[in-house]
């Protein structure tokens, strides 16, 4: 049961990230109504837009970061030795 959790909690990010990219595409969608068609629709504006695409590659990362193998070769290389060098 709980590596079920672990990897429902390991998926957070990533819905999270989806949830922003998906409202930046929707928001894209808005302005391009409204310039091509004159629709009035609610904008979160220049700064809004940079920060969801901010944010969802920030989630993206972590996301990455969480599902990161803790016996990567990588993480085996920065391992210290025990008793000197091998």
């Amino acid at each position: 049961m709980k590596r079920r959790s672990t990897a429902l909690l390991r998926r957070v990010p990533f819905l999270i990230a989806g949830l922003l990219l998906t409202l930046y595409v929707v928001n894209m969608a808005a302005r391009i109504a409204h310039i091509k068609f004159g629709a009035d629709a609610w904008s979160v504006g220049d700064v809004g837009e940079f920060l969801l695409v901010l944010l969802s590659m920030l989630f993206f990362v972590a996301g990455l970061l969480a599902l990161e193998d803790a016996d990567s070769p990588v993480d085996v290389m920065n391992k210290p030795t025990q008793g000197g060098v091998q």
